[in-house]
C-alpha cells in the first residue's frame, strides 16, 4: 500500500489557490465601480491574488517533497495528468495575477521595480481592464481545478461530479470575503465607506452565490444516495466527528450563518461585517480540510489492516 502524502500542504494549496481565484474575480468586478471604497477593495483583492497563489504553489512544491519533481511537471506537459495540467494552469494564472497586481501598486512604489517599473503601460486603465477580462475565465478554471484535482483520483469520497462546482462556489465566496477583509484592514480611512458601499454589494452577491453553494453541497451528498452509488462511502464525511465539522463548520458557520446575516435588513456594523467575512473564510478552509483527510481515512484503515494481516 502506497504512503499517504496528501496532508496539510495540500489543504493549504487547495484553499489559497481557490481564494486567489475568487480574490482576482472580486478585484475585476470591483474595479468597474468608480468610488474610492470600491477601488480600495479592488486594489486589496488584486494584490492578494498573486500572494495567495504563490503561497499555494509553495505548498504544492512542499508536498511534492522534491524540487526536481516540480520542475519536471513544468518541463513536461502531460495532458492526462490532472497534477500536470494544474501546475501549468496555476503558473499561467500566477503570471496574469502578478501583472494585474502591478497596475494597482502606487506609482511611487511601482517605479522602484527594476526594468519594468517605469513602463507607461501601467498607467493605462484600458490595458488593465482588458487583462482582467482575460484573467477572469482563467481564475474560474483555477477555482474549478481545485475540485477536479480531487475528483480525478480513485478515492470514492472524492470521485463526485459535484465536487468541482462545490469548490468553485466556495472559492468565489472566500476570495470575495478575503479581498474585502484586506481592504478593511489596510484602508482604515475608507472603512466606513467600505461598510456602506462594497459590503452591501457583496451581500447582494452572496444572496445568489451562497444558495448556489448550499445547493452544490446538497447535490454532492445526495449523489451518493442515487441508484448505483454506495451511500456508505459518504457516511464517514457526514457522521461522527467529521460530520460535526461538515454540518456545523462547513454548512452552518461557513454558509448558512453569513447567508442569514446577509438577509437581514439592519444597518451593517464593523463587527457584523467581520463575522460574515470570518465565517466564510473559516468554512472554506474547513471544507478542504475535512474532505482531504476524511477521503484518506479508509485508505489509511485499509493499509493498517493489510500491514497487520496475519
Amino acid at each position: 500500500m502506497s504512503e499517504i502524502t496528501w496532508g496539510m500542504p495540500v489543504v493549504l494549496d487547495l484553499f489559497f489557490a481557490g481564494l486567489a481565484a475568487g480574490a482576482f474575480c472580486f478585484a475585476v468586478l470591483a474595479s468597474r465601480r468608480a468610488s474610492e471604497s470600491f477601488q480600495a477593495c479592488s486594489r486589496a483583492a488584486a494584490l492578494l491574488a498573486p500572494l495567495s497563489i504563490a503561497f499555494g504553489l509553495s505548498m504544492l512544491i512542499l508536498d511534492l517533497r522534491s524540487k526536481t519533481r516540480f520542475w519536471f511537471t513544468m518541463t513536461v506537459f502531460n495532458g492526462d495528468s490532472p497534477m500536470s495540467l494544474g501546475v501549468w494552469l496555476l503558473t499561467l494564472f500566477s503570471v496574469i495575477a502578478a501583472l494585474y497586481a502591478i497596475f494597482w501598486i502606487p506609482a511611487v512604489v511601482r517605479e522602484r521595480i527594476p526594468v519594468i517599473g517605469r513602463w507607461p503601460l501601467w498607467s493605462q486603465r484600458r490595458v488593465r481592464d482588458a487583462l482582467g477580462l482575460v484573467g477572469g475565465p482563467v481564475a474560474l478554471f483555477v477555482s474549478i481545478y481545485t475540485g477536479v484535482l480531487l475528483s480525478a483520483t480513485s478515492i470514492p469520497i472524492w470521485r463526485n461530479p459535484a465536487l468541482p462546482a462545490l469548490f468553485c462556489f466556495s472559492s468565489m465566496a472566500t476570495g470575495f470575503a478575503a479581498g474585502l477583509l484586506l481592504a478593511l484592514l489596510f484602508s482604515p480611512g475608507k472603512r466606513q465607506g467600505i461598510i456602506t458601499g462594497p459590503f452591501p454589494w457583496l451581500q447582494g452577491s452572496y444572496r445568489i452565490l451562497l444558495p448556489a453553494y448550499l445547493l452544490a453541497i446538497l447535490v454532492y451528498v445526495m449523489l451518493y444516495f442515487v441508484p448505483g452509488m454506495r451511500r456508505e462511502e459518504v457516511l464517514p464525511l457526514i457522521t461522527g466527528g467529521n460530520g460535526l465539522i461538515w454540518w456545523l463548520g462547513v454548512v452552518g458557520v461557513g454558509s448558512m450563518l453569513p447567508l442569514f446575516l446577509g438577509l437581514r435588513k439592519a444597518k451593517a456594523s464593523l463587527s457584523r461585517v467581520l463575522v460574515v467575512l470570518g465565517s466564510l473564510l473559516a468554512g472554506g478552509f474547513l471544507l478542504r480540510l475535512v474532505l482531504v483527510f476524511t477521503g484518506q481515512e479508509h485508505v489509511i484503515t485499509a493499509a493498517y489492516r493489510l500491514t497487520y494481516m496475519p
